[in-house]
């Protein structure tokens, strides 16, 4: 890198257009109240800094991803264009070798009247008395003399038969070269269409033979589910009926005496006895009463307690509305007061306005004292 040289003039120009411009922010700051007096929410400075660096960071790994993915498109592009690049190549060598060897100048039809050599290949002006190139000015032949008309014409219809034979060689060879290439495309699509047609069919006797087993495992399903069902049914059916059974004919129902003693004693088979016993019947009753009169006496206790609670409740209350009537009774004099304190204090201000004004500055200032303010930010 060169070195630039920056003349002095412009250099000490752009610092005080720099100093300038710092004295102006500086102005700015200082003379606006908002910034001078309320300052600067540090809090709020520091959350959108927090939130500006969370967008670069963002942005900058959204930037890495792109170009990553770019990178790895280009990679791609460049390897396709490079493939590209070299089938051309290899065709362009094809065509340019198919051209040095297949189409040469020296092999057109008509490279005898560009030949560059034709001069020195050409015969001589005269090669013999007979030489038919002889005009009628050489008087060396003469009307009706012409010789060599019939080798001519024999070498001329060979040259074009020969011409002909090319064209319809060429043209036979390009018949055949696109007959070859249609029936290797036919037999290409012939063979991809047999294939796609073996593998629909094999996909079809599949789906065949799976759609008959499921049917066939369906059926086993449903007559195992029936033959279950009916087993369930004809089981419960048996038990219902060995249950009525048993209850019709059981010692339970039936109430036969003496099964409920035990040897002739006091016990009881509780599992054939209906009722209670008479004892029993009044250990209940007398349990009951018992627990009603509990139930009473807490009731009783209950009734107690609430009205012991709604006297203290009370109490509560009318204390707590003399409170409050002796708050609002100080507060009502302590405003009286601040309001006699205010009108004093309004007098006072008067007097001392009144004072400042008609007493102590009786000169107005002018527009120049106070065109001397807010003129530099030093």
């Amino acid at each position: 890198m060169y070195r630039v040289e920056i003349p002095l003039d412009n250099l000490q120009q752009a610092a005080i257009n720099r100093r300038q411009k710092l004295d102006e922010d500086r102005k700015k700051r200082i003379f606006d109240p908002k910034t001078r007096v309320f300052g600067i929410d540090v809090t709020a400075l520091d959350e959108q800094l927090r939130i500006k660096n969370q967008i670069k960071e963002f942005d900058r790994e959204r930037d890495a991803s792109y170009h990553q993915y770019s990178n790895y498109t280009n990679q791609i592009l460049s390897l396709m264009d490079d493939q590209t690049a070299q089938a051309r190549r290899s065709h362009l060598q094809k065509i340019n070798a198919f051209r040095a060897t297949k189409q040469t100048p020296s092999q057109s039809r008509d490279f005898d009247l560009v030949d560059p050599h034709a001069l020195l290949k050409d015969l001589p002006a005269r090669t013999g008395d007979d030489d038919p190139r002889c005009g009628v000015s050489g008087l060396q032949k003469f009307e009706g003399e012409d010789l060599g008309v019939s080798s001519r014409d024999r070498e001329q219809k060979e040259q074009m038969r020969t011409w002909v034979q090319k064209q319809l060689w060429e043209k036979n060879q390009r018949l055949e070269e696109e007959a070859a290439s249609k029936r290797a495309y036919e037999e290409y699509q012939r063979d991809v269409g047999l294939r796609a047609h073996t593998l629909e069919q094999a996909m079809r006797s599949a789906k065949r033979d799976q759609n008959k087993s499921d049917n066939e495992f369906n059926q086993y399903l449903a007559a195992y589910k029936k033959h279950r069902e009916a087993e369930d049914r004809e089981r419960t059916l048996q038990q219902n009926m060995q249950e009525i059974l048993s209850s019709v004919n059981g010692v339970f129902l039936t109430e036969k005496p003496n099964v409920t003693d035990i040897k002739g004693g006091h016990k009881i088979r509780v599992d054939l006895f209906k009722g209670i016993t008479q004892e029993q019947k009044m250990e209940a009753l007398r349990i009951q009463a018992y627990q009603r009169e509990e139930n009473e006496r807490k009731r009783e206790a209950a009734r107690s307690e609430e009205a012991r609670y709604a006297l203290h409740e009370a109490a509560k209350n009318r204390a707590l509305l003399l409170l409050e009537r002796e708050k609002d009774r100080k507060a009502k004099e302590i405003a009286v007061q601040i309001r006699d304190q205010n009108a004093r204090k309004a007098v006072d201000d008067r007097k001392r306005q009144t004072y400042i004004d008609k007493v102590l500055y009786t000169n107005p200032p002018t527009d120049a004292y106070h065109k001397q303010f807010n003129t530099t930010s030093r």
